[in-house]
């Protein structure tokens, strides 16, 4: 074959080679959108469990050590589309995860806080036939990492507080769970698969003795990066950055029962995979979360929570919470 011959037979290779990389990145997209489409996002968390909800605990003091264990129900049936309520009994979620926060006081103004998680969840979709199509998943979620940095300490001489903090979360959780050799899709992972970076504030400010209430308002901020969920897909899955901001009360009695109430803000940017934007996905939530403390000892404490949707302005059509139940034990221990 002459030297002509070959050159053309090489060029052809190399434009089908690229011709195929590019049919399997658009048949990708094609299948994420399909499934965004006919699949409400589940609207609850990015991934797994709901970490930034669980940041409440503040900064504590030099070689003390707190920590929270919480268990969160979360039970998805609304369907929203915008923000109006659409009837549509199909669908429901169902998530239970387990969250162990730990926090230890390095000095007098630098805390240490690791955020464990745990979580199972399943999804069925039922059909107008009867049948029902079963998703479930579970196994450990990203750990958390922050370094939190007291502004204002909080003593018997000031009742006012103020936190930052900074820290990665770490992508150690399952996030290539499959079913039936499907991949699962990336809401239903235990895990992002991301190395993301959170911001934290803390602020608080107690009225005693004139009054027992104290104020609070915490914030927290992720900024997310993507998980290569398809080997055929440059820039991968990208969850949109999500803000998370409580603003509430806490009320102290004399007897062994504290009560509190606050409002939670919480905002998602839309998600993209390989660059392009993924529907149903992102949007505005707002809570309300009564909440009963149970003090059972000096250093011991249960906590009692639920979660109520007030209002949900929410991109497209999204499956979303109805409500959540939480219970948490926290216990101080100083060195």
């Amino acid at each position: 074959m002459s030297s002509s011959g070959q050159y053309k037979n090489r060029l052809l290779m190399i434009l089908v080679s690229k011709l195929h990389k590019v049919m399997k990145r658009v048949i990708a997209i094609i299948i994420v959108s399909l499934l965004a489409g006919r699949i409400y996002s589940q609207a609850c968390c990015s991934a797994g469990t709901p970490i930034l909800g669980s940041l409440e605990s503040s900064t504590t003091a030099k070689g003390n050590l707190q920590l929270s264990l919480t268990y969160d129900y979360n039970t998805l049936k609304s369907v929203i589309e915008g923000s109006t309520q659409i009837e549509d009994n199909t669908r429901e979620r169902i998530s239970n995860s387990v969250l162990l926060e730990a926090t230890y006081g390095l000095s007098d103004e630098f805390s240490l806080t690791g955020l464990f998680s745990f979580i199972n969840q399943r999804r069925i979709i039922s059909s107008s036939l009867g049948e029902e199509n079963l998703l479930s998943s579970s196994g450990f979620g990203d750990v958390l990492i922050l370094v939190k940095y007291d502004l204002i300490s909080q003593n018997i001489f000031n009742q006012r507080q103020l936190a930052l903090g900074v820290g990665p979360k770490i992508p150690v959780g399952i996030s290539d769970q499959t079913q039936n050799g499907i991949l699962l899709p990336a809401d239903m992972q235990p895990g992002s698969g991301s190395w993301d970076v959170v911001f934290w504030g803390y602020y608080s400010e107690g009225f005693m003795p004139s009054l027992p209430l104290n104020i609070f308002i915490i914030a927290s901020y992720k900024v997310n990066s993507a998980n290569k969920r398809f080997s055929n897909s440059d820039a991968g899955y990208k969850f949109g950055n999500e803000f998370v901001s409580s603003i509430g009360a806490g009320y102290r009695t004399d007897t062994i029962f504290d009560y509190s109430f606050s409002l939670r803000f919480r905002t998602t940017a839309v998600d993209q995979f390989d660059n392009q934007e993924v529907p149903n996905t992102g949007g505005l939530w707002i809570y309300a979360l009564p909440g009963l403390n149970i003090k059972i000892a000096d250093n011991l404490i249960t906590r009692l929570t639920g979660q109520i949707p007030l209002y949900r302005n929410l991109q497209g059509t999204q499956l979303t919470t109805s409500y959540t139940l939480s219970a948490s034990i926290f216990y101080n221990y100083s060195f």
